[in-house]
């Protein structure tokens, strides 16, 4: 199989899995998807935002973003400007019609009167018109696309001049790497990658070269870090969510009952002292921000 066949078909399978998770998505990691959102927003000029305005939150998942644009924020979120007011228009746009469907009833529960949701590819923004947006927000979405370099080029030309876009990838991500620590305890050499990423992608080396082939100027450019680590509490609340179907559907395929029966264990012996005591795990991103010129 060829490269760019063997990435089309990573693609496809990651669409599948959150078609079939969505519901689960932003309860198990919502709330750290939630602050990593609010430590972009925050670097974008929110206060020059209006009613007349229009951002697009791209790869949106159930709304994260939008939620923090448009609802008052929970109560680890501190961020001036947010939520904006009055309103800006906000589209939002996921590859899984399930993610889409979750936005569409936050938007119901929440009242975004001034919000819609599309199914739509993130790398394929071919809908929209040439400098249509004021901002641009991809949220731990650009290293899924199909060709990044086309996703960041298309984010760059549906950007108005002077708009901004902000997008985020992880650095440190130790949720997986107990995730993988567990599975290969079970099966060694499986090959099995929970919650995969290529590695590639935790370098700001990676995030910035691709959205300055998409024809973002580095002149313009703000590269910064964030920690919204994952908080689950208690170590027992580490095991309850890196149990969820989000994270084993795909990895317990073809397991005996015995295999999956060691997983809870086997979780338990990844996590450090400190993980333990604190229910903690570390979990650091990229955030770029970029002005159109």
């Amino acid at each position: 199989m060829s490269p760019v066949a063997m990435q089309s078909s990573s693609n496809d399978s990651k669409r599948q899995h959150f078609q079939l998770h969505a519901s689960a998505y932003e309860k198990g990691a919502g709330a750290t998807s939630s602050r990593l959102a609010a430590a972009a927003l925050a670097r974008l000029p929110l206060s020059a935002y209006t009613s007349s305005s229009h951002i697009l939150d791209s790869a949106a998942g159930p709304g994260i973003v939008t939620k923090l644009l448009l609802s008052p924020s929970p109560s680890d979120v501190l961020v001036p400007g947010l939520p904006i007011s009055p309103t800006p228009r906000v589209t939002g746009i996921d590859i899984a019609p399930a993610m889409v469907d979750s936005f569409m009833a936050n938007k119901a529960a929440l009242g975004w009167t001034t919000a819609d949701a599309f199914v739509q590819d993130s790398g394929d923004l071919s809908r929209f018109s040439d400098a249509e947006f004021d901002a641009v927000i991809t949220n731990l979405g650009i290293f899924a696309l199909r060709d990044p370099v086309a996703g960041a080029a298309e984010m760059y030309r549906v950007l108005k001049p002077g708009g901004y876009v902000a997008v985020t990838t992880w650095k440190v991500r130790r949720a997986a790497e107990v995730l993988q620590g567990a599975v290969d305890a079970i099966r060694p050499n499986s090959g099995l990658k929970p919650m995969d990423m290529p590695v590639e992608w935790t370098t700001k080396e990676k995030l910035v070269r691709v959205m300055g082939e998409g024809g973002f100027s580095i002149s313009q450019v703000e590269v910064s870090q964030t920690s919204p680590n994952w908080e689950c509490g208690s170590a027992e609340e580490v095991v309850k969510a890196l149990s969820s179907p989000m994270w084993t559907a795909k990895v317990w395929e073809g397991w005996s009952t015995g295999e999956i029966g060691r997983w809870g264990d086997e979780i338990r012996k990844q996590l450090r002292d400190q993980e333990r005591q604190t229910g903690t795990l570390e979990m650091s991103a990229w955030i770029y921000v970029a002005r159109k010129v």
